[in-house]
């Protein structure tokens, strides 16, 4: 069965009983692209059988609880299959203007599909607890340590390597979001003639020195990968996040100072 709220479309199971729902393992995953809940359900992406067609995962909404938190389109997208040549009729979820799923039975089928590489369990927003030191040293699991996400991994040569999307054309430089697939940073001025500024801001965030980083041309204008030594993934993602939260608070001060002043 499904119902539809807004512009959320939820799922759920005519034969599940409430009372087991109601003690099931709910697990939460993100848009990759933008970090925003998109989907909970009670099944185990990783787990689940693939599509062949397009390698989408298939979630079967009478076996599995199902809500997704997106924009579910009343019309639907032909897509015809190399295989046989037949179009199918697809109902896309979409996270903002970004599909990350399907339905190709109609909006009250069973079988939700769910796009290849679309969603991370990874939650950006989740703060770190009390267990990070001033340079974010929680490589060793302390208490609260949280792994970074996949935009921030070890690179060769005992590198670090995070990848970067520039919003350009900013006040200041900031540390704007983090999500499962960059680091979104502002920039001040075009994207083109940005490295050096960025390179000194990310140096002071990080801590290092010039000479331990460099910066690499991404996929597009905007996309940069950052190569850093003498930090590493965990340390680099704590840094980060504190700049981001750092720039946050001081936001919402200024915010709330203009807003005193209005009154």
């Amino acid at each position: 069965m499904s119902k539809r709220r807004g512009s959320a479309h939820v799922f759920t199971s005519e034969d599940a009983d409430d009372r087991a729902n109601a003690h099931a393992k709910y697990n939460v995953y993100y848009c990759k692209f933008c970090g925003d809940h998109v989907l909970t359900t009670t099944a185990t992406l990783s787990e689940l059988p693939r599509r062949k067609t397009d390698d989408a995962i298939v979630i079967d909404t009478k076996k599995h609880v199902a809500k997704m938190r997106t924009t579910c389109q009343t019309t639907p997208v032909g897509i015809r299959h190399e295989d046989d040549g037949k179009i199918e009729l697809r109902f896309r979820h979409l996270c903002g203007e970004v599909p990350v799923g399907y339905e190709a039975e109609g909006p009250s089928g069973r079988l939700l599909y769910i796009l290849d590489g679309a969603l991370s369990a990874f939650d950006y927003e989740q703060d770190h607890g009390e267990g990070d030191d001033a340079r974010g040293n929680d490589a060793d699991g302390g208490v609260g340590a949280r792994p970074p996400p996949p935009c921030i991994v070890a690179g060769a040569d005992g590198t670090t390597q995070v990848d970067i999307e520039v919003q350009q054309r900013a006040k200041e430089y900031a540390v704007e979001k983090i999500s499962a697939s960059c680091v979104f940073m502002n920039v001040v001025g075009p994207a083109h003639a940005c490295n050096a500024g960025l390179l000194e801001y990310l140096g002071v965030v990080l801590g290092l020195r010039l000479t331990q980083m460099s910066l690499l041309r991404g996929h597009k204008q905007t996309s940069r990968v950052l190569l850093a030594k003498g930090t590493n993934p965990s340390q680099a993602y704590a840094a980060l996040r504190r700049a981001m939260e750092t720039e946050r608070a001081r936001a919402a001060k200024i915010a709330s100072g203009q807003g005193d002043a209005a009154n």
